[in-house]
């Protein structure tokens, strides 16, 4: 007996579901080809800002130093103490140079013997003075290093910072679990070229294997060259094995509607991943401005006869370093001086302005210098009409065995003076600020402070609203500043931070505080 044939609507079905189930196996594996790619960009992106933060923090540390250098007509022992807290014993060479004629004289070092590159001094010699970190390149040696120096943005200047890292061993980098890094496969190029020759640093063997993604970041005058693979599925083995499973599923008629359904769900898990990781990155980046910013302003002193705290909150909404600042130089028991400024503008240009000014008032204090002759010094540093940035600086003198308090502002709020529970504003003449011109500046204005008492100095970050007037927002900190007085000082600027914070505010704000008996 002889078998019909199935009949043609019979194949016809069957060639649709299969066609069907072809193309959603094929969709699927796509979408999730995309995802991978897409995680994996995300994931080299955040490797790429932190080293962007570190080539930020490299230029502010090398720029300091250059300064203090200046401001001190290149003492070695002032660089010698301000070079010898970035060493901390990491095999790193760091040194002082001199610009002459073409050639470059070696004034100190700190550190091991630099290996210095193929041309010798020269190179050192063809710098400018731009403020800029120039990366010199990759010396071989026991181990190789990379070579980077910077010449401070100061006019007539002929001093350069020069700096060796060492390399990890045979270019192998070692990542602890829970680093951004972890469970990547990576290698990070110096420069365009990826070769041999131009490698720092790896995870794995090179060239890195797999599917990989390709990305460049800015690193000083040069770039860095990021070349990335995972060796798991970043979307998770399920999705990776999905494409699979809705082929096996779809051949099914019964099952057909259910692996589209399963596709769907699966599509909108990846989708909802997403933007979880995306979440994730935003806060991790915000937490690396934070932290450079937290690691550019100093440790309060402890002065005799003083109580001296700080706090600094950055921000919402913004992943660039701010221009908040402060500092405190003790003079002796009971007596320093103080300073609080505000940059205009974020990012790199705001945080290298705002470390140039806070070393250059810490050296002119250091040299004897009353406030007065400090903030005219200061004003030499930054222009607005060539800089493009202005600073606002509230210069401080507080000597409480006189019972005298001198203030100096360049277009700075004044501080709060807390006596008895009362809490005022003081009055305190305000020049322009730091980059304007000021064709007659004001003396200090003087004001007694015998007895206890609390000093409060702020940027305008505290004080300052969208849609209400600056009093408001002054006599808003003094209410506050009054009720929270009597507090231990630290948990009165706690509480200050909270009485103050509010949503969507976009500034930095920074709260210092003085207390003495």
């Amino acid at each position: 007996m002889l078998t019909k044939a199935p009949r043609k609507l019979s194949v016809v079905v069957a060639l649709v579901l299969l066609t069907i189930t072809v193309a959603l196996s094929f969709l699927t594996w796509q979408v999730n080809a995309n995802s991978e790619e897409s995680l994996l960009r995300r994931q080299l992106a955040q490797v790429g800002s932190l080293l962007g933060n570190q080539a930020a923090v490299l230029q502010v540390q090398l720029s300091d130093m250059g300064l203090v250098a200046v401001a001190t007509d290149a003492n070695p022992n002032a660089f010698a103490r301000f070079a010898d807290e970035e060493l901390n014993d990491t095999g790193q060479s760091l040194s002082l140079w001199r610009t002459a004629d073409g050639g470059a004289e070696m004034l100190t070092v700190q550190g091991v013997e630099p290996l210095l590159p193929q041309d010798g001094p020269e190179s050192i010699a063809e710098l400018e003075p731009t403020g800029e970190l120039v990366i010199l390149g990759i010396l071989p040696g026991e181990p190789d290093r990379l070579a980077y120096a910077l010449m401070p943005a100061e006019d007539n200047t002929d001093l350069v910072v020069y700096a060796e890292s060492p390399l990890p061993p045979e270019r192998r980098l070692t990542v602890q679990e829970g680093s951004p890094l972890y469970g990547l496969d990576l290698a990070l190029y110096l420069g365009d070229d990826v070769g041999p020759g131009t490698l720092l640093q790896a995870t794995v063997p090179t060239p890195v294997r797999g599917d990989t993604e390709t990305t460049t970041v800015p690193f000083g005058n040069t770039s860095i060259t990021i070349v990335g693979s995972s060796p798991e599925p970043l979307t998770g083995a399920l999705s990776a094995a999905l494409p699979w499973i809705v082929l096996g599923v779809g051949g099914a008629l019964a099952i057909g509607g259910g692996a589209t359904f399963e596709f769907v769900s699966r599509r909108r898990l990846v989708a909802e991943g997403l933007a979880v990781e995306n979440e994730r990155l935003y806060r991790q980046q915000r937490g690396i401005a934070g932290t450079l910013q937290h690691a550019l302003l100093p440790v309060v002193p402890e002065i005799g006869g003083l109580e001296v705290a700080a706090r600094y909150v950055a921000g919402v909404d913004e992943l660039e370093v701010g221009g908040d600042w402060y500092d405190v130089i003790s003079r002796g028991p009971g007596c320093c001086v103080f300073v609080v400024g505000d940059i205009s503008g974020r990012g790199l240009p705001a945080a290298t302005t705002m470390a140039a000014l806070r070393f250059a008032v810490r050296a002119y204090v250091s040299e004897g210098h009353d406030i007065e002759a400090v903030l005219a010094e200061v004003r030499k540093l930054l222009d607005i009409g060539t800089d493009h940035q202005f600073a606002t600086v509230l210069l401080g003198e507080l000597d409480t065995s006189a019972g005298r308090l001198r203030l100096v502002s360049a277009g700075h709020l004044p501080p709060v003076l807390i006596t008895d529970g009362r809490a005022r504003l003081l009055d305190c003449p305000i020049a322009p600020p730091v980059g304007v011109p000021d064709p007659d500046p004001a003396p200090a204005a003087v004001v007694p402070v015998a007895g206890a008492a609390t000093l409060l100095a702020f940027t305008d970050g505290a004080v300052e609203r969208r849609e209400e007037t600056i009093d408001t927002g002054l006599e808003r900190l003094r209410t506050a500043a009054a009720v929270a007085g009597s507090r231990p000082l630290d948990g009165m600027l706690d509480d200050l931070v909270e009485a103050l914070a509010t949503d969507g505010n976009k500034d930095d704000t920074v709260l210092l505080g003085l207390r003495w008996d």
